[in-house]
């Protein structure tokens, strides 16, 4: 079983960096903690599966705001997933394995899949076909009464001069960013000049020095909210939309750069699945 997990860990993942700073790069994930738990009570369900899981903290702040919710988390990092059962204990399901995950959801009456910072990493690490598995079997085919989403989704690309003082806010970014930085990024994905989609880009990652050899890699911005919609059955409804800029980047853009990001870079959804039984 191990050598059959490695080899869809070989298929799923294109190209991922390893995390040179792991404590780093999960402090980094929790600062939006409060944010990604905007569904949890609101929303009626007993069994939660936490797509990309990673440590488990997300799990775990449901689990002390909800005891009584199954918990399971799914991910394809081992490491990440150690860690996530020294966090849980026992009673939590943590594994690689998706159909375990699937047959653990038969006995429950509103299963609920979560959807935080992971849609952007399945684009960046995966090839079409996997991407193809990822809506189709997993998201939708899955048999979940809900599906709450919480990323970095932006609605279709703004034009440069849509947006007021552009010229200007490239200027002040290009004389405060560090420059090792911000070349190695443009070499990757192009002038922060060239739209606004890619500025928001670079201010979206430019903090992330620790692990930068990785989160430079990443695309953060891979597909934007009409492409997502498209994807979403017509059996679904959505309960809940949201698009936004995380409060702490925006001050934080603000504070470094004296620049304000006016175009939403994240969205949040609550999805429920009218044909569930």
């Amino acid at each position: 079983m191990k050598i059959l997990n490695w080899q869809l860990f070989l298929e799923e993942l294109v190209g991922e960096t390893e995390i040179s700073d792991l404590d780093r790069y999960i402090e980094g994930m929790e600062k939006s903690m409060q944010d990604k738990l905007f569904f949890v009570s609101q929303l009626d369900f007993d069994v939660i599966v936490d797509f990309g899981c990673a440590n488990g903290s997300f799990l775990s702040k449901v689990k002390q705001l909800k005891p009584n919710v199954k918990i399971i988390g799914y991910d394809l990092d081992e490491t990440m997933l150690k860690r996530a059962r020294y966090e849980l204990g026992e009673e939590a399901l943590l594994t690689d394995n998706w159909d375990q995950v699937v047959e653990n959801l038969q006995d429950f009456k509103s299963p609920l899949l979560n959807l935080s910072s992971v849609i952007h990493e399945v684009y960046s690490y995966s090839h079409s076909s996997v991407i193809k598995k990822f809506w189709e079997k997993q998201v939708f085919g899955g048999n979940f009464k809900w599906i709450t989403i919480r990323d970095m989704i932006p609605s279709c690309e703004i034009h440069k001069n849509e947006i007021d003082n552009f010229k200007q806010d490239v200027k002040k970014v290009r004389k405060r960013a560090n420059n090792l930085y911000l070349n190695d990024f443009e070499k990757r994905w192009g002038s922060i000049d060239d739209n606004y989609r890619t500025f928001c880009h670079f201010l979206l990652k430019y903090r992330y020095i620790d692990n930068w050899e990785r989160e430079v890699k990443e695309n953060y911005l891979p597909v934007s909210l009409e492409t997502v919609k498209t994807k979403i059955p017509s059996s679904y409804s959505i309960e809940y939309e949201q698009d936004f800029i995380v409060p702490f980047i925006k001050d934080n853009v603000g504070k470094v750069f004296g620049v304000k990001i006016t175009h939403s870079t994240h969205v949040k959804m609550v999805l429920r699945n009218n044909n569930f039984k």
